[in-house]
């Protein structure tokens, strides 16, 4: 019997071990179908990356990852948006999705948003595993 708890342990401990602390988990209230989300997600993990390869929400038809880039053309200055594949979080480190960088994309959103409302939106980690985050919508 000790040595099953100290397997269940084990695994519980491994199956955690993608598990990213997320903070200021926000959504921005636009007009339309298509908005984005953001947060900081931090990596306890003293020696595993963690690496998030998509994301779904029962809110919206679609969720992606995205950048914003800045782009020169001439004499003006323009913005778009890139897909990612992935996003990486180094072990003991950071990734922050604000405005104006990274950023979850989420399109044709099934009704439309109010503020204060929460909405859950699923990390999907490159090993297959899942973790399921609750967003505040926001009117910035």
């Amino acid at each position: 019997m000790k040595y099953l708890w100290i397997l269940m342990t084990a695994v519980a401990s491994l199956a955690m071990a993608h598990e990213l602390t997320v903070q200021d988990a926000w959504i921005r209230l636009l007009p339309g179908s298509t908005t984005s989300a953001y947060m900081t997600l931090i990596n306890p993990a003293a020696k595993t990356p963690a690496q998030i390869v998509g994301a779904s929400s029962p809110a919206a038809a679609k969720v992606t990852l995205h950048t914003t880039m800045e782009m020169s053309g001439g004499n003006a200055e323009m913005t778009t948006m890139k897909p990612l594949a992935s996003v990486t979080v180094p072990p003991k480190g950071k990734v922050v999705f604000k405005p104006g960088g990274m950023h979850l994309m989420l399109e044709g959103l099934k009704a439309p948003l109010k503020v204060g409302q929460k909405i859950k939106i699923v990390l999907k980690y490159s090993d297959g595993d899942t973790q399921t985050v609750i967003f505040t919508v926001r009117n910035q």
